[in-house]
Parts: C-alpha cells; sequence; structure tokens
C-alpha cells in the first residue's frame, strides 16, 4: 500500500461492563501531530461512550475542537517507556522495533496503555482501491481457551473467523478460532461492524497470528492481522454513511 499518515485509534473501556469504545483519532501528517474527538456515528464511538459514563480527557475537554501540536501531546508521550533508560535499545527489540522507530511506532506496538487509567491506541482499518487490511489483538482472551493453547499459537498460523448472532452484547459478534477450532476471544467490537459485512458478503480475505506474547496483559497476548478485497457486493459508501458503521482511514 502506498505511503499514509500514521493514524491510530484512541479507545475507551468502560471498567464495569468492559466494553471498549472507539472515542477519538490521534494523526501524525508532515511533522504535525493532531488529535480529535470520534464525533461521528453512534456504535462504539464517542455519544455512545458518553451514554455509557465516559468523561473527556482533561487535557482535551473539547469534543467538537481538533488540537494540533508539533510534538506528541503530553498526556500521550508519557505513555511511552522512557528513551532515557538504559536498556531502552532492548526494551525496542522486545517490542520487534528498530531503532529508526517513531514514537508513534512505539504507541501502536504498545497501545500506550497504563495501569491508571483505561485508554488504549489501536490501529485503523485502512482501505486503498479495493484492497483492506486491519490488525487487532483478541478481546475477551481471558474467558475461553487461549490461556490453554497460547504455547501452541506460532506467527503465521491461520485463524478462524465464525458469527456470533446470539450473543447478547453485539449482533455482529465475530469469534476468533485456532486453526485447531479453539476458541481464543472474538474481534474487538470497534471492527466487528466491518468485518461482520466483510464476512457476510463473502469478501476474500486472509487473517494470520501476527504476534505472541504469553506473558503480556490478557488483551495483549495475541495480535491477529487481515488483508482482503472488497468485492463488489460490499458498497463502501453505503457503509460509510451508515451512522453504526466505523469511520475508515481512506487511501
Amino acid at each position: 500500500m502506498s505511503e499514509r499518515p500514521f493514524e491510530l485509534w484512541l479507545i475507551w473501556q468502560n471498567v464495569e461492563t468492559r466494553q471498549r469504545y472507539h472515542i477519538g483519532r490521534l494523526l501524525h501528517e508532515d511533522g504535525v501531530y493532531t488529535f480529535s474527538y470520534e464525533t461521528k456515528g453512534y456504535r462504539r464511538k464517542l455519544a455512545e461512550a458518553m451514554d455509557n459514563g465516559y468523561r473527556p480527557h482533561l487535557a482535551f475537554p473539547d469534543t467538537n475542537r481538533t488540537y494540533t501540536s508539533k510534538n506528541l501531546f503530553g498526556p500521550f508521550a508519557r505513555r511511552l517507556p522512557d528513551s532515557r533508560r538504559p536498556d531502552y535499545s532492548s526494551v525496542l527489540g522486545e517490542l520487534g522495533l528498530s531503532a529508526e522507530c517513531t514514537e508513534m511506532d512505539v504507541l501502536r506496538v504498545t497501545g500506550g496503555i497504563l495501569a491508571t487509567d483505561s485508554y488504549e491506541f489501536v490501529s485503523p482499518i485502512l482501505i486503498e482501491n479495493n484492497t483492506f487490511d486491519l490488525d487487532f489483538f483478541v478481546a475477551g482472551w481471558r474467558y475461553y481457551k487461549g490461556e490453554q493453547v497460547v504455547d501452541q499459537l506460532q506467527v503465521g498460523d491461520i485463524v478462524e473467523f465464525s458469527l456470533d448472532p446470539e450473543n447478547d452484547h453485539d449482533n455482529k459478534a465475530i469469534v476468533v478460532k485456532s486453526v485447531d477450532g479453539e476458541k481464543l476471544g472474538f474481534i474487538p467490537a470497534f471492527y466487528s461492524g466491518w468485518m461482520y459485512e466483510v464476512i457476510e458478503r463473502r469478501c476474500n480475505y486472509q487473517a494470520k497470528v501476527w504476534a505472541v506474547n504469553p506473558q503480556a496483559v490478557p488483551h495483549r497476548k495475541v495480535n491477529i492481522t487481515i488483508v482482503g478485497e472488497i468485492n463488489q457486493f460490499m458498497d463502501i459508501q453505503e457503509l460509510l454513511n451508515d451512522k453504526e458503521e466505523l469511520r475508515l482511514v481512506m487511501c
């Protein structure tokens, strides 16, 4: 795919319900960082999050404003490993990153997760012409059989998806299964609307294990990558105009 601005989605989790919402987007382009809230749509977006207890970050109180900075915003920069620590190069190596990586690279891989709040950065769905790609960490890991098979999972393993229309929390929920049929968890809800359409409309795609981190916290243990093609039965403009669907990154 061609070069594009580096974008990450900001996710907030309601600690009581465990539901996650796509509440904002961080963009790095031409040396400038911008942050804005995801005000379009409702499903798994800012509006639904606020109906379920979310309040804007103190550093970004205006939900209708686009914030800009020449440096990574302080509240986000504090989520990165300290580059002054003696073992920083080793830390990057453990993350699969080189010394030439950017702050956005590190934020993407680590998620910028802190023990003191419920924010997390994730990759967006990227679309160019009729090709799309995305990656995600398996959600709901602690509740299924992933822990029993995590040592058997290998980078490059094919994973399978199945729809779960009877799911009480999300009628577009999608189960993630290992190649041996073990239930590992779910596609995160902020991606499931897109993948639901991909599966229902029989688009071609391939999903593989991208990274396995057995010692990580449950929702960062296994990363899945998906690359696929949009067929003639999938109308992207219709999806973009659907208030329930995710904002997509169109190239």
